[in-house]
Order: C-alpha cells, then sequence, then structure tokens
C-alpha cells in the first residue's frame, strides 16, 4: 500500500472513530421498515456495536466492525446475491418436483 493510500486510510479510520462517538447520541426514527424490508423489533433496537457483534456470529468470520463502509456494503450485497440464488433453486426444485408428481399420475 503506498503512503497516499495509508494516509487516506488512516484520516478515514479518524472519521470513523469520531462518526461512531457521536453517532451513539442520534435519536434515529422508528426505522422498522428499511426500503420495504421489514427489520426484527430485537435488531432495531441493537446498538451499532451489538449489530456488528450480531454480524460477527453469524458470519464465517470476525471483523464486521472493523471494516469500511463500502465493504460492508459489498458484504450486503454479495449475501444478498447468494440468498436470492439460493431463493431461485429452492423454486426451481419445487417447479421440477411439482412438474415430476403431474407426469406421474
Amino acid at each position: 500500500m503506498t503512503i497516499g493510500q495509508r494516509i487516506i486510510r488512516l484520516v478515514l479510520d479518524l472519521f470513523g472513530l469520531i462518526y461512531i462517538s457521536i453517532e451513539k447520541y442520534v435519536k434515529y426514527p422508528n426505522d422498522g421498515e428499511v426500503l420495504g424490508v421489514g427489520i426484527d423489533g430485537d435488531l432495531h433496537k441493537m446498538s451499532r456495536q451489538q449489530l456488528c457483534r450480531y454480524m460477527d456470529a453469524v458470519l464465517p468470520k470476525s471483523g464486521f466492525f472493523d471494516l469500511q463502509s463500502t465493504t460492508k456494503i459489498r458484504l450486503g450485497c454479495q449475501l444478498l446475491r447468494n440468498f436470492h440464488l439460493v431463493k431461485k433453486q429452492l423454486n426451481d426444485n419445487k417447479v421440477q418436483f411439482s412438474q415430476a408428481g403431474k407426469r406421474d399420475e
């Protein structure tokens, strides 16, 4: 990593620490739904740090809290892609099973 990139990361980390320090005092509106997705009550009540710990508990490796914002978004996109792929495969299997049942009749 170049010196320029190290300086940029240092500044981002510094701003991140400042943001986290200030953010815990913000009163958020009821975001029980975010972009059309319902948010479970237990997740809604968690702090940023608790949410990151939750992510660490369910992901293959810990360290979610320390990731840069864009990396977290990228991870979220990949998890959604994986979810939709599994969902599509389940639907495809359901169609195959229903068609197989019709052939047996």
